[in-house]
C-alpha cells in the first residue's frame, strides 16, 4: 500500500507536467529568497552536522534544539510540496511529522545540478575546473576585462590581441566581486527551476520513489519507538562538497600565486 501511494504521489508531482505545476509557486519572493539560501547553505550543514555531532554524544534534546533552528528562508515551492506531502501522503497512511528534511533534499539536490552545469560550463568555455562561483567568477571576470581591452586598444582589435596576449590586462577585484554576485543570481535561478528538468528524471531513475519509502519507514520507526526513526539525507552532504571543493581549489591556486 505504501509503494502504490509512493508511486501516484511521486507521479503526480514529479512527472515533466506535475513538476512544472509545482515551479509555478517560484514564481513569487522565492526569486530574492533563493539567492540568500544559496549563500546561507553552508551554515545550514553546519547546523546539520552539529545535529547529528550532538546525537552521537547521547544528547537528542540539544541536537533536536540545534537542527530545529530555521536558518535557511522558507519558500513557497517548498512549503507547497510540504502541504502536499502531508495531505497527500503522510496523512492518508497514518503518518504525520516534520518533514523539512525532506523537502531539503529536493534543494540540495538541484543544487549539484548547479554544480555540475558550473563544471560543464567552465570545462567547455574556459577548459578549467570551475565547481563553483570562487572558481569561475575570477576565470569569467578576466575574461570579459581581456575582451573589453582588447576591444577598446587604441590601434585595432587586431594589434589588441596580440598586445594583450603578451601582456594580460588586470582585473579590478571589484570586477570580480560584482562577477561573483551576477553569477550567485543566476545559479540561484537555475537551482530553483532546476527540478522541472530532475524530477522527471529523478522519477524515472526511481530516485524520488526510493527517498519517499526511506522517509516512511523513519516516519513509521518514529511512531513505534520514538527517537529511533532516522531520515538520511545525504543529498545536503554532497551538495556542500562541490562548496568545499571550490574552496580548496582556489585555496590551492592562491597559494600557487
Amino acid at each position: 500500500m505504501d509503494r502504490i501511494a509512493v508511486t501516484r504521489f511521486v507521479d503526480a508531482n514529479f512527472s515533466l507536467r506535475g513538476s512544472v505545476r509545482l515551479h509555478r509557486h517560484a514564481l513569487s519572493w522565492d526569486m530574492l529568497k533563493a539567492p540568500a539560501n544559496v549563500s546561507l547553505a553552508p551554515l545550514f550543514l553546519m547546523q546539520r552536522l552539529a545535529g547529528l555531532t550532538l546525537d552521537r554524544m547521547r544528547l537528542p534534546r540539544a541536537a533536536r534544539w540545534v537542527t530545529a533552528r530555521p536558518l535557511m528562508f522558507q519558500t513557497a515551492l517548498a512549503t507547497e510540496l510540504d502541504l502536499r506531502l502531508r495531505r497527500d501522503l503522510l496523512e492518508p497512511l497514518g503518518l504525520a511529522a516534520l518533514t523539512g528534511d525532506y523537502v531539503a533534499t529536493r534543494t540540495a539536490t538541484n543544487e549539484i545540478a548547479a554544480t555540475l552545469g558550473t563544471v560543464g560550463f567552465g570545462a567547455v568555455a574556459f577548459k578549467s575546473l570551475t565547481p563553483g562561483v570562487l572558481s569561475l567568477a575570477p576565470t569569467l571576470a578576466a575574461v570579459m576585462a581581456q575582451g573589453a581591452a582588447i576591444a577598446s586598444f587604441p590601434l585595432g582589435g587586431a594589434l589588441g590581441a596580440v598586445w594583450y596576449g603578451a601582456f594580460p590586462s588586470t582585473v579590478p577585484m571589484a570586477t570580480v566581486i560584482a562577477t561573483g554576485a551576477a553569477l550567485v543570481l543566476v545559479i540561484a535561478v537555475l537551482s530553483t527551476f532546476a527540478g522541472i528538468v530532475t524530477d522527471p528524471l529523478q522519477r524515472r531513475l526511481g530516485w524520488h520513489q526510493r527517498r519517499l519509502n526511506r522517509l516512511i519507514d523513519a516516519l513509521e520507526a518514529e511512531t513505534r519507538a520514538p527517537g529511533t526513526g532516522r531520515f538520511a539525507a545525504p543529498e545536503h552532504y554532497v551538495a556542500r562538497s562541490g562548496d568545499l571543493a571550490d574552496a580548496a581549489l582556489n585555496a590551492m591556486r592562491w597559494i600557487r600565486g
